[in-house]
């Protein structure tokens, strides 16, 4: 059998899955599909599985792929009008991350092959997705969601957290965010780089980080 013929099957094999379980799985935990995205509302919060396909499939003897979560915010969505990256899987959601950064027991890649027992696949898979889920959901206000991308992000949608901290005028968590960020980046080249697109997304409060050191001189993003 040639490989071609092998991937188209692993293909349909994943198709199928998707389509009779892991798709009615999460729709009856709140789920809408789109391709290979789903997504859910709840409340002023948005979560996203993304399942990523591995770059190799059609080519090997096995099918393979990544589970990206992110969780989003209405709320920070809607003071961040016109910084939308819809192209993004996970858009401008400020927790990006694969399933087993939150549930380190999940593997890197799930992958099967023509000998696998899909039934038996896809119900494992289905099990991890209720762990991620767990771990999602202890996430439950934007709040909460804003407090994670400061104490774990660096360059994942920096820009928009630091938007937002600036419009709803939490100007002491947005420097404690930007020392981090400076602090880990202020020496290389490229935060003349960083530091300019954080002066834009600070707007009036782009002074007073210049003013603390944590901003190049020449940044402009203050009237």
């Amino acid at each position: 059998m040639g490989k071609g013929t092998v991937g188209d099957s692993l293909q349909r094999a994943y198709e199928a899955m998707v389509s009779a379980d892991v798709g009615p799985f999460l729709h009856a935990r709140g789920f809408a599909i789109s391709d290979s995205r789903f997504e859910r509302k709840r409340g002023s919060l948005y979560d996203v599985i993304h399942l990523q396909p591995n770059w190799h499939n059609g080519t090997m003897s096995w099918h393979g792929f990544f589970v990206n979560v992110g969780i989003g915010s209405a709320e920070v969505d809607d003071a961040c009008v016109g910084d939308e990256r819809a192209k993004h899987p996970l858009k401008g959601s400020l927790l990006q991350r694969r399933w087993e950064e939150l549930v380190p027991d999940l593997p890197y890649e799930v992958r099967f092959d023509h000998r696998t027992d899909m039934q038996q696949f896809a119900t494992a898979l289905c099990d991890g997705f209720d762990l991620v889920l767990a771990e999602m959901e202890k996430i439950s206000t934007t709040e909460q969601l804003v407090r994670y991308a400061v104490d774990n992000n660096l360059l994942i949608e920096y820009e928009r957290t630091c938007r937002y901290l600036a419009v709803i005028g939490a100007i002491d968590t947005l420097t404690e965010y930007v020392t981090t960020l400076h602090d880990c980046f202020g020496h290389q080249d490229r935060w003349s780089i960083f530091s300019r697109e954080i002066s834009m997304a600070a707007g009036r409060w782009a002074r007073l980080l210049q003013e603390k050191g944590l901003l190049n001189t020449s940044s402009a993003g203050w009237s």
